[in-house]
């Protein structure tokens, strides 16, 4: 069991760590990350920024931190945000060539977190599982 759980702190610490270093890369550049929003047309660019940074940062620590319910709301949170982020990031259906190309591959990476952070939700809402509760654990052992 404990092998499982080490297994499954280095997914999510994966998983994250996009998210973690873009969100910590914009609280520490806060004009930088307001320059990003403004680029993509996201008005007003510092309430949107200051939103990807609550989102980034929040949604991981629930991620790594917390067990169950709390664990699925960072999870799903984060791949919606993924979802967004990638419509407005990578259209690349607005392009052609190798740039097509390129972004198509971001697309599909991105969608591969997405995928990432639906099984970390669907594992930390499965009763008994490593992210289940702790009291549903320990009624188990019990």
């Amino acid at each position: 069991m404990h092998v499982a759980k080490g297994w499954w702190w280095l997914g999510r610490i994966g998983l994250c760590l996009p998210y973690a270093w873009s969100g910590a890369s914009k609280l520490l550049d806060f004009p930088g990350a307001v320059a990003e929003q403004a680029h993509f047309g996201l008005l007003p660019p510092s309430l949107y920024a200051a939103g990807v940074i609550i989102v980034q940062l929040g949604g991981c620590l629930l991620v790594l931190f917390c067990r169950g319910r709390w664990r699925a709301a960072g999870a799903i949170t984060l791949a919606l945000f993924t979802i967004v982020a990638t419509i407005i990031g990578h259209s690349y259906w607005t392009m052609s060539g190798m740039q097509r190309v390129h972004t198509l591959n971001a697309f599909l990476e991105h969608a591969g977190l997405v995928g990432g952070f639906v099984l970390i939700a669907a594992q930390a809402l499965h009763k008994g599982g490593v992210g289940a509760d702790e009291e549903e654990e320990e009624e188990e052992e019990e």
